[in-house]
């Protein structure tokens, strides 16, 4: 009897029984910044494509395959569609423009978007005076593109959360397509920041947003057309406007 409980504490202290290890927590990759290969994190350009078509005329911008022709989308907050012909340095910038009320309170926002387009499109040359600018771009730049995107350079992501505002890059060749995509640069981490390529990176960035953002700041619905009358009838699709525009909303 003296053996078996002695050969049971035995087997007890010995672990058989009860596992005493404590599992190690799963480490956590902390955020950080990374070189990829071009194109592993470009947008998706057909829904892009959709949101354009639906603010402007479709075949103002036709890029599937268009040859030769240099896109750059910039974002912030809000989206920049930049596009430039291999053979010319007049560049033309259109702005996604948004509309008040999109959002979760918003009652139905398929029927107050198709509303506000349906009304916005009745007179689009408003939309184009303000949303889309010509420009020059200076050859400088124009060289750097050809670089960033002919060399096929890594592109640059930054795995945080927080991090808004990015430039998206392509080309078709007539053969292949060529990428570069980078985050913005504010969001890189320090070992990236300290990386001897980066400052090349950033440089383009910088100069590539500041060219796109031009003075768009009158590219807002409200000045497309008649307000009220927008209101009035798409309001009825928006908790949001019928409580703020009570005399306009019935």
């Amino acid at each position: 009897m003296l053996f078996l409980v002695l050969s049971l504490l035995g087997l007890l202290l010995s672990g058989c029984f009860f596992d005493t290890h404590i599992p190690e927590k799963p480490s956590v990759r902390p955020l950080y910044s990374e070189f990829v290969k071009p194109g592993d994190f470009s947008p998706d350009y057909q829904s892009l494509k959709e949101a354009f078509d639906r603010r402007f005329r479709g075949d103002d911008l036709t890029w599937d395959k268009e040859k030769n022709v240099f896109y750059v989308v910039y974002s912030d907050s809000n989206e920049f569609i930049f596009s430039l012909s291999s053979s010319r340095n007049e560049a033309e910038i259109y702005k996604l423009y948004s509309i008040e009320g999109e959002g979760p309170d918003v009652r139905d926002v398929v029927s107050f978007r198709n509303c506000m387009e349906k009304n916005i499109k009745e007179d689009l040359s408003k939309v184009y005076d303000l949303c889309k600018k010509e420009r020059t771009v200076p050859q400088s730049l124009i060289e750097k593109m050809e670089l960033f995107l002919n060399e096929d350079k890594l592109s640059v992501v930054s795995h945080y959360f927080r991090c808004f505002g990015s430039l998206h890059l392509f080309f078709y060749d007539g053969d292949k397509y060529h990428y570069f995509d980078m985050d913005n640069p504010s969001c890189l981490d320090d070992n990236m920041k300290k990386d001897s390529r980066i400052s090349e990176y950033i440089e383009f960035y910088n100069e590539m947003a500041t060219f796109i953002k031009q003075d768009f700041s009158d590219c807002r619905w409200e000045n497309f057309g008649n307000r009220e009358n927008m209101i009035r009838e798409c309001g009825k699709f928006n908790w949001r406007w019928k409580e703020k525009y009570p005399d306009l909303v019935e």
